[in-house]
């Protein structure tokens, strides 16, 4: 398992939280996600066998919000 910490900017709520939560948590070899919208942070566990940390990021910027 990997894990990568990702800024992440426009989450303004819980329910903005929840949103990303369950984007990242639905795709294949994500193990475990957080979020926080006061700390602009996102972290993921992941398989990097089954997926990269650009298809990551690709996820949660088609929700709307900004990674860095």
């Amino acid at each position: 398992m990997a894990t990568i910490q990702l800024q992440v900017t426009g989450m303004k709520c819980g329910g903005c939280e929840n949103t990303v939560v369950k984007t990242v948590a639905a795709l294949a070899g994500v193990t475990s996600v957080t979020a926080s919208h006061k700390e602009n942070r996102v972290d993921v566990e992941y398989d990097p066998d089954r997926i990269d940390p650009d298809a990551i990021r690709k996820a949660i910027a088609g929700q709307g919000y900004t990674v860095a």
